[in-house]
């Protein structure tokens, strides 16, 4: 099988998912849900005219010179107040709701006040420190759109028009499966040949940092038996089946026998791209290689772009950075590396050693694609962790 480019191989990946259905949650439980309906405004924005400072509110057309008398003290959250006398004014709180019959805010900054009386020492401004009734949005306007990841804001907004109950994407349920005889749990003592498993720790914590989702993981022996048997489980309550390792072409490579045992040929086998040539994909299957900087690579890359589509969320274009230094191309492979940003912007491109060395993508903050080809770039597409 041919090597594919990386841009096709997301085209495979994304063609070949379904967007998971909806689900009614309380609004309390939706950070980092992805919505599934439009929601309007129930209500102008705000719904009153909306004082935004402490101060006195009154009528232009009452003052007469720079003292007024208080009439009383308007609160935020009180009803509205009966009119206002002759030569009054209102002691008025941020956040209250302006009486009808004002039309003018002087901040308490620019006021002294004198037993029952206020002096202004600035000229007063019709209108200012005044949020007006429906500036921000009107009764019916949408205001959250279908596909958003929500956020702290978008919850709060939700929360200001009633939305109490909210239909977002249900979890998507994802089995990590990792392999290899020559890794052993972390809480054992490795022996010289040995290495402690990582890969599915770290696949269950980026998969938990993209949003929510339901994740298991467990670890697979070098057999083929094993692993079909396994995977068959995974497919039966997985939206998504992850494998890191045995993907390659060694003697004890189960990984693709085993998977086209079940689902027959995989879309591709094989990215011209370096860290991560070895990636296959079947729909619902993703097998990465299983050197750690390959697996957290090829997951960024290809599987939270796919994660995005399964959940209704809107995808992100592409985000070009400029580089610190100019990086030369490489003439047949397109080239994922660590990097972070500079104070100044621009991204600092990290090389690991090759792609078992995943102590140096731990300074970046993402990863960055340099297209193949000859010379040298000065810019890159930029995929965050």
């Amino acid at each position: 099988m041919p090597l594919i480019s990386p841009q096709e191989a997301e085209n495979l990946i994304l063609d070949s998912c379904q967007t998971l259905e909806s689900e009614a949650i309380k609004y309390t439980d939706g950070l980092n849900r992805v919505l599934r309906e439009d929601l309007a405004a129930d209500r102008p924005f705000p719904p009153f005219h909306r004082v935004t400072m402490d101060g006195v509110a009154f009528h232009s057309s009452q003052l007469h010179g720079k003292e007024l008398n208080i009439q009383g003290l308007h609160a935020a959250g009180d009803p509205p107040p009966p009119p206002l006398k002759e030569n009054h004014c209102w002691q008025i709180m941020t956040g209250a709701c302006l009486p009808e019959d004002c039309d003018t805010v002087v901040p308490i900054e620019r006021i002294t006040l004198r037993e029952q009386k206020v002096i202004l020492e600035s000229q007063a401004v019709p209108g200012a420190y005044i949020h007006q009734k429906g500036s921000d949005a009107k009764k019916g306007d949408l205001i959250l759109r279908s596909g958003l990841v929500l956020t702290p804001g978008h919850l709060g907004l939700a929360a200001s028009i009633g939305a109490i109950n909210l239909q977002v994407t249900r979890k998507p349920k994802v089995s990590v499966l990792t392999t290899g005889d020559e890794l052993i749990s972390p809480e054992k003592n490795p022996l010289p040949h040995q290495l402690r498993q990582s890969n599915g720790l770290c696949l269950e914590n980026a998969l938990k940092q993209w949003g929510p989702v339901q994740v298991s993981r467990c670890h697979l022996a070098d057999d083929q038996r094993q692993t079909t048997q396994s995977v068959a489980e995974a497919l039966e309550k997985s939206d998504l089946v992850i494998l890191s390792g045995g993907i390659s072409k060694g003697q004890k490579d189960y990984v693709r026998p085993a998977l086209e045992s079940l689902l027959g040929a995989p879309l591709f086998h094989g990215v011209s791209q370096r860290p991560g040539k070895p990636f296959a994909w079947w729909p619902r299957v993703a097998a990465l290689p299983g050197n750690p900087n390959s697996t957290l690579t090829t997951f960024t890359r290809y599987l939270i772009p796919l994660l995005r589509k399964m959940s209704g969320a809107t995808q992100q274009f592409p985000i070009i950075f400029p580089l610190a230094t100019s990086f030369q191309r490489h003439c047949e492979l397109t080239l994922l590396l660590p990097a972070c940003f500079t104070p100044h912007g621009s991204l600092h491109v990290l090389e690991p050693q090759n792609s078992g060395d995943f102590l140096t993508p731990l300074q970046a903050t993402g990863i960055i694609e340099i297209p193949k080809g000859a010379g040298e770039v000065s810019e890159a597409i930029y995929y965050p962790f």
